[in-house]
């Protein structure tokens, strides 16, 4: 008598390999496979992916590799942005300061009233001074600034600086410094040649000395001597007339 089978026995595999192939999808099911895990994906998306920044004043977009890259990016270039002038300023406190010296209408008014509106660069300081100028004079005296800071950062900002210290002045002074004794040496050497120029040389010392007169005759000076001897021996006064004595009496 043949047996029915039974809905049971369908389930069971017929084969060896069956059965093999069945026991591996088992162990496969609760496996995590990598190429479909979201953590994985977004590493490997992140490795690929690169932000971009179009943000003024940036003519092209520029492309970052990492969402770090751009955060430092933003900060450093679009934080302190001033959104009249888009000029880029190293900090909140000089972007306000600036607002405030340019674009605020109101300081305008005040400044040309005659008030103090230059508010100093420390943040936390409050002083305010009549004219730039006094501030810088404030600031490095108050504050130790060094003299070659760019002091017009809040006019200019710092876009295409690579340091807020000004060298290529200090180096047109030194430079302008060392080649005045040059232009006065050369100056004082042509005064010279003009003066030589102009003026006569001066006598040679055997020039100045007097040449001798050319001797006279000699027999002139010499009937000259014997005449003066002879008008000498004349007595021209008679010997019976006697000086100093009194007559005999």
């Amino acid at each position: 008598m043949k047996r029915s089978r039974e809905p049971e026995d369908d389930l069971e595999p017929d084969s060896p390999e069956e059965r093999f192939a069945g026991s591996d999808v088992a162990q496969r099911s609760p496996a995590k496979i990598s190429e479909l895990d979201p953590a994985v994906a977004d590493d490997n998306q992140d490795d690929s992916l690169a932000m971009r920044c179009s943000l003024p004043p940036h003519k092209q977009p520029i492309s970052f590799k990492s969402h770090g890259d751009y955060e430092t990016h933003y900060h450093q270039f679009h934080t302190n942005r001033c959104l009249e002038c888009h000029k880029n300023f190293p900090s909140d406190h000089l972007l306000g300061v600036h607002i405030e010296e340019f674009h605020d209408s109101l300081v305008r008014v005040r400044r040309d009233k005659g008030e103090h509106t230059y508010s100093c660069f420390v943040e936390g300081c409050e002083r305010k001074c009549m004219t730039h100028q006094k501030r810088r004079m404030h600031m490095i005296d108050k504050h130790m600034y060094p003299k070659n800071f760019f002091f017009a950062v809040t006019r200019d900002g710092i876009d295409g600086r690579r340091s807020l210290l000004v060298d290529s002045g200090h180096h047109r002074r030194r430079s302008s410094a060392s080649t005045r004794p040059k232009e006065t040496r050369r100056r004082a050497s042509t005064l010279d040649g003009s003066r030589a120029k102009n003026d006569p040389a001066p006598p040679s010392p055997d020039k100045g000395r007097e040449e001798p007169e050319p001797k006279k005759n000699d027999a002139a000076d010499t009937d000259m001597a014997d005449l003066t001897g002879a008008m000498s021996a004349l007595q021209f006064v008679p010997s019976s007339i006697r000086f100093g004595r009194g007559r005999a009496g």
